[in-house]
């Protein structure tokens, strides 16, 4: 469908290079509150999933999202991405490259090490301005660990969530929820998208 190739156009433009280098905030990475999260997800979710080619992190969707098919067109990085139904959110999930340096960074870090390489990331693809909106967490849901962060642009006009983390197989993974505003209809709230974020992050398995 013609629609979703546009959304996947945007999804890729704005998760992976959208226009924006990321300046770390010195103040803002001073703290890593460990967050509680509910195994239980706010939202119905659906037995749509997303799974990695080895098979060591499998999500699924929230119900009546639509999985964008990636065909050619994504990064190899990219391993899933889908829209809601409004066109208002996407959920993009993505592999971050192994490196010796990157290895070393998160063996002494840990998955705080993780996020702070995944929005360098962010940065050497993009061309503009981007911060840290507020501080890098880790949470913990039972056994499995993330590290979660906010990102925003100059204009505070977009704002996405992403969380970091690694599989057993020690592979280095991110899932990132972000708003969209393909349609002109007033943009999702932050809380609307903090709902589809914690509810996907519940079923992450890895």
């Amino acid at each position: 469908m013609k629609i979703l190739r546009t959304i996947l156009i945007f999804i890729l433009s704005v998760s992976l290079s959208s226009c924006i280098i990321v300046k770390n905030e010195e103040e803002n990475e001073q703290s890593s509150p460990i967050l509680k999260f509910s195994p239980t997800p706010e939202m119905k979710m659906s037995d749509e999933m997303v799974r990695s080619d080895e098979g060591d992190m499998v999500a699924f969707l929230p119900a009546g999202w639509l999985l964008v098919n990636l065909e050619d067109d994504a990064p190899a990085d990219v391993i899933g991405a889908a829209v809601d139904k409004g066109y208002t959110m996407s959920i993009v999930f993505s592999r971050i490259r192994k490196t010796d340096k990157r290895d070393k960074i998160i063996s002494r870090e840990g998955v705080l090490g993780l996020a702070r390489i995944a929005l360098e990331k962010r940065a050497k693809k993009t061309a503009g301005s981007v911060a840290l909106a507020g501080e890098y967490s880790e949470i913990e849901m039972g056994p499995r660990k993330f590290a979660k962060y906010e990102f925003a642009n100059a204009d505070k006009s977009m704002r996405g969530v992403s969380a970091v983390f690694v599989s057993t197989l020690n592979n280095y993974y991110e899932l990132s929820v972000i708003p969209m505003n393909l349609t002109g209809i007033v943009p999702v709230s932050q809380s609307d998208l903090n709902r589809v974020f914690s509810s996907v992050l519940t079923t992450v398995q890895y």
